[in-house]
């Protein structure tokens, strides 16, 4: 092994540590983000059977609730863009369109 392929061999194990730093980073907060978004859908679905019950709720928790019901079709439509052949290029473009209109189209997780 010469100085060439040594030095060609240290670039490449030098990238592959920082992109695996940066892989596992990002699977790290995804992990974070569906915890969240798993822990507030089941209190959203607490909230919703003490509705249905006839319990009386506080306007706080019932918007609360809500809020968390429109992350929820804000995740699945963005679920279903990114599923399409150019997904991640289209959801950039369905931010930028709806930031430009006043729409957020960003469930609050991804925000954070």
């Amino acid at each position: 092994m010469n100085i060439d392929d040594l030095d060609i061999y240290k670039k490449f194990v030098s990238k592959y540590t920082s992109n695996k730093k940066k892989v596992l980073d990002g699977l790290n907060k995804l992990k974070s983000i569906l915890d969240a978004e798993s822990r507030e859908t089941t209190e959203m679905l607490e909230v919703y059977r003490k509705y249905m019950a006839g319990e009386k709720l506080d306007s706080d928790s019932i918007e609360k609730a809500n809020k968390q019901f429109a992350d929820l079709l804000k995740n699945a439509g963005l679920l279903g863009v990114f599923a399409l052949p150019g997904g991640l290029v289209a959801i950039a473009f369905l931010v930028k369109l709806g930031n430009k209109f006043g729409i957020d189209i960003l469930p609050k997780s991804f925000k954070d």
